[in-house]
């Protein structure tokens, strides 16, 4: 599990909350190093911010989305934007689900769970 959050302090805390749920989740401040921590390892979800300066939670999907490593790996939209904001442009970018911020981590969880276990 990937989190990408240009907020280092709720992204660190964020993989390990995750990590004890999960058997490896590590953290990116931006795109640009998610995309480098994946060069020898690919996510099986990554936990995708949308507001980031550069580049944001919608074009970095994208990029995603097009590189083969990452094509059909799980991307959940984590962010404080209200899901009708994100909806249309999150599904046309490649996210497969979302979670609010400011939620309990549980709730993230059990969005993660839905969608690996299907």
């Amino acid at each position: 599990m990937l989190v990408v959050d240009d907020n280092e302090a709720s992204g660190v805390a964020l993989a390990a909350v995750l990590g004890q749920e999960t058997m490896d989740a590590r953290f990116a401040g931006s795109s640009v190093q998610a995309l480098e921590s994946m060069r020898h390892w690919t996510p099986d979800v990554i936990v995708l911010d949308i507001n980031m300066p550069l580049h944001d939670g919608f074009s970095t999907a994208r990029v995603f989305r097009r590189l083969p490593a990452t094509r059909g790996v799980a991307i959940v939209a984590f962010t404080a934007l209200d899901e009708r904001e994100i909806r249309d442009k999150g599904v046309s970018a490649g996210f497969d689900g979302y979670c609010q911020k400011g939620q309990s981590p549980g709730d993230l969880i059990d969005v993660i769970h839905a969608m690996t276990s299907v």
